[in-house]
């Protein structure tokens, strides 16, 4: 009888042990998204092509990440992510490009905010996408291919995400606003080359949001010390009637060595409609640099996005692209995003 007490009570030892383990234990998952879409593709001064390409509303990606419970309101959580292209089976946005270009990070969650380093995102990135009727979409959204893709004109330096990165994310304080913070650190001694920075303070309440956001890149994307540097300022703002969601942004950035100097007005409306919805927006920008004359550009979209599943949604896009200097460039796509 004792000896089976014994046993019973390191048993009970053991299983309390492992429950707590368990209760702590991370919870790693594996995650994703493939975007395949056919299109007949032209920008602006361009011969038109047909395609079939990846990432039309969203960039194809994969990851792996998770979290840890560390008790009293904390946890560590981590992701690591690449980009793809489904279209070639092939790593990357681009040839060459790294294999965890999305997101590298480590980091803590608690009452204090979030705190991240590794390869992240830019706070503007992450606002920009937040703030036009087809999110992230660098293909069809006006708002994000000209701030970010190069043959729009690419008005912001320094990719969407960045290396060597430490961020911070602010609990929401005085009823709605919070604060993000990032900076990329350029590993090099006696320069600020590299160092560049970016942040935006957010207000959220109900169907509202307004946002302001400030970066300076110092040295575009190819860490050289002649490159020249940048300052963004973007602001904008949502505000959702259920019957539908408007958005409106404004931003001005001023590049040195170059001279240029581009501001850029868009606004975007997505309207609900059965298990879908319908999104239009347009996006001028006005560009003066030392090396060229003035012009401007205006991208105009239009689609829709139907929900098969929760998981599954197909979309028709149309997308006209006009140089003031040249000739005016049509696409017309239609894909499928599964997200696993």
């Amino acid at each position: 009888m004792q000896r089976f007490s014994r046993t019973a009570i390191a048993a009970a030892i053991l299983s309390s042990l492992s429950s707590a383990a368990l209760a702590q234990a991370t919870n790693v998952q594996l995650y994703g998204l493939v975007d395949m879409y056919v299109a007949r593709s032209q920008m602006s001064g361009t011969p038109s092509t047909t395609v079939v390409n990846s990432g039309g509303m969203t960039t194809s990606y994969w990851g792996i990440g998770g979290t840890e419970n560390l008790g009293g309101g904390n946890s560590a959580v981590f992701a690591i992510e690449g980009f793809m292209r489904a279209d070639t089976g092939e790593a990357g946005r681009t040839p060459g490009e790294a294999m965890l270009t999305r997101a590298a990070y480590v980091g803590l969650n608690g009452d204090m905010g979030q705190f991240k380093i590794g390869r992240l995102p830019t706070p503007l990135f992450q606002l920009s996408g937040n703030l036009n009727p087809f999110g992230f979409s660098t293909r069809f959204s006006p708002l994000m291919t000209q701030l970010w893709i190069a043959g729009y004109g690419v008005a912001v330096m320094g990719d969407s995400g960045w290396n060597n990165a430490v961020h911070y994310t602010s609990p929401t304080f005085g009823g709605g606003f919070s604060v993000v913070g990032q900076v990329n650190l350029g590993e090099r001694s006696g320069t600020a080359v590299g160092n560049d920075t970016s942040a935006v303070l957010r207000y959220s309440s109900g169907p509202l949001m307004v946002a302001v956001a400030a970066q300076e890149v110092k040295n575009g994307l190819n860490q050289s010390a002649a490159a020249p540097s940048q300052r963004t300022v973007f602001a904008g703002g949502s505000y959702d009637f259920t019957a539908a969601k408007v958005f409106a942004t404004y931003d001005r950035n001023k590049t040195e060595l170059t001279g240029r100097r581009t501001r850029m007005a868009h606004v975007g409306v997505a309207v609900p409609q059965g298990a879908g919805k319908w999104m239009v927006g347009w996006a001028r920008a006005n560009e003066r640099t030392n090396v060229r004359a003035p012009y401007h550009r205006d991208t105009i979209s239009a689609g829709y996005d139907y929900n098969l599943s929760v998981r599954t949604d197909i979309y028709a896009m149309g997308v006209y692209d006009k140089i003031s200097t040249s000739a005016s460039g049509t696409t017309y796509a239609t894909g499928i995003r599964h997200k696993f």
